[in-house]
């Protein structure tokens, strides 16, 4: 069963990709989809050397695209990784990574066993731990669990996704209103991902099994930025009804405001802002 690696990166963050790499191995194949700015091209490239170093290697394929848009980078990524299949049909298994992970030796042999073992799961969502210490950097469930029914504390992280080939053959893509580089929006891509895997029957589960190291960013270190905001109300207007996001605001200004001695006012007019955007924003 082929595993495909399919990093995101974005101009000198391709310097970081060949750390990433592990030794050549059957079946294994990376797809680094580089994204480049217009500041970044009008530059002398620094990344001659890693550019080399990536095109020197069999398993790794290279493509590129301008501009940004992190979930526009990974849509690219997934076009990329179907286009290298045998054919349409192949069960194969895509792992979503970034410049900034370190895959564990284990991990191919993990993913494989895991799909064998549960032939009816569409997607699989593992555990990372932190570069800095190695420790866990959120929590998550101790035992196999079926997203959808998982603790109320844990939220879904890109770089733990992996998913069979079947997902994308449904025409299933990361929703490019949202997460870092859009437009108006910088996060919920992944919520967004699951919840249309869901309305269309996909098994997704959460493994207690490690697959990878990294440092990661979320937003929930600035739960007060006005993009962040945004984003929880446009992610409430695209799971929920109208009466049902805005309900769901009202809990989260109140709780935020109390949290953090602010005005609820300004907190659920932000949160509103992103419900307003998503009911009238097209997707595609």
């Amino acid at each position: 069963m082929k595993v495909l690696v399919l990093i995101s990166t974005i101009d000198d963050g391709l310097l970081r990709v060949p750390d990433i790499l592990m030794p050549a191995e059957a079946e294994v194949f990376y797809i680094v989809s580089w994204q480049r700015t217009d500041a970044f091209m009008s530059l002398p490239h620094p990344t001659t050397d890693a550019e080399a170093l990536l095109s020197a290697r069999t398993d790794v394929q290279l493509t590129t695209l301008s501009g940004r848009g992190l979930c526009r980078n990974r849509n690219h990524a997934i076009d990329t990784a179907l286009s290298c299949l045998d054919h349409p049909l192949e069960d194969a298994i895509f792992v979503i990574a970034d410049d900034d992970e370190r895959l564990l030796p284990a991990a191919f042999e993990r993913l494989r066993a895991a799909y064998q073992r549960y032939p009816r799961m569409d997607g699989a969502l593992w555990r990372l731990r932190s570069l800095t210490d190695g420790e866990y950097f959120k929590a998550y469930p101790p035992d196999i669990v079926r997203y959808g029914h998982h603790p109320r504390s844990y939220y879904p992280s890109s770089w733990e996704m992996t998913f069979r080939t079947r997902v994308w053959q449904t025409g299933l893509r990361f929703d490019e209103r949202f997460g870092l580089g859009s437009e108006m929006l910088c996060a919920g891509e992944e919520d967004v991902l699951l919840t249309d895997m869901l309305r269309k029957g996909l098994n997704i589960f959460i493994l207690p099994e490690d697959i990878a190291l990294t440092e990661p960013v979320t937003t929930g270190s600035r739960p007060l930025n006005t993009k962040v905001l945004r984003s929880k109300g446009a992610l409430y207007g695209y799971q929920r009804s109208w009466p049902g996001a805005v309900m769901r605001c009202l809990r989260e200004a109140a709780s935020l405001a109390v949290r953090h001695r602010r005005n609820p006012w300004s907190i659920l007019q932000q949160l509103l802002q992103g419900v307003k955007y998503i009911r009238q924003c097209k997707k595609g």
